[in-house]
């Protein structure tokens, strides 16, 4: 499926190939519009905190920079590598990268693409829940339903821009074997 999307910017095509199996679930104007409408929620939370924005790399790339322009306070950034997937298949969580700004007694804010069962999220809020003031937590992507498998989800995010039904998704910063990330829209595998 050949999909085109007009640029922000400008007047020309950007053509873009998407999987056969993927169908458009959120357009890019809709992702924006949820994107302005977190930010104001986090600015009024958080406005006088001093935050440090920790982007939960690669996914939470795209909304993190999305994100952060949004928002017209002091704030720092900084990144961290942890990784529990590989292709469609769930794994361990393993934290490759910590962040390099010190965080004890910061206010800390985690920014990942997607949370499913919220096991990564989880696992990076234990590593820094002892030595931050406070951590929250914002994703681009909360899937509605808890579980694929049945499971109890371990965390409920504190700022969410769009929710989703528990299908594959690609676009903005979710990849399919690490591609796609880069779509400006979000697309879900069909069923």
């Amino acid at each position: 499926m050949r999909v085109e999307h007009r640029t922000a910017r400008t007047t020309e095509f950007v053509v873009t190939t998407i999987p056969e199996e993927y169908e458009l679930l959120f357009d890019a104007a809709t992702v924006e519009h949820a994107v302005d409408q977190i930010a104001v929620r986090i600015a009024l939370e958080l406005t006088d905190a001093l935050p440090v924005f920790v982007c939960i790399m690669n996914g939470g790339l795209p909304f993190m920079w999305d994100l952060t322009k949004r928002l017209n306070f002091p704030l720092a950034m900084d990144f961290l590598y942890a990784t529990r997937y590989g292709g469609m298949e769930g794994g361990e969580v393993q934290i490759h990268t910590r962040p390099r700004t010190n965080l004890r007694d910061r206010n800390v804010v985690l920014v990942d693409d997607v949370i499913d069962h919220g096991v990564t999220m989880q696992a990076i809020v234990n590593e820094f829940k002892g030595d931050a003031a406070a951590v929250w937590t914002a994703v681009l992507v909360d899937k509605s339903e808890q579980s694929i498998s049945g499971d109890c989800r371990t965390l409920e995010p504190d700022f969410v821009a769009l929710t989703a039904p528990t299908r594959f998704l690609i676009g903005r910063g979710m990849d399919l074997d690490g591609l796609y990330r880069n779509l400006p829209g979000i697309y879900a595998r069909v069923v």
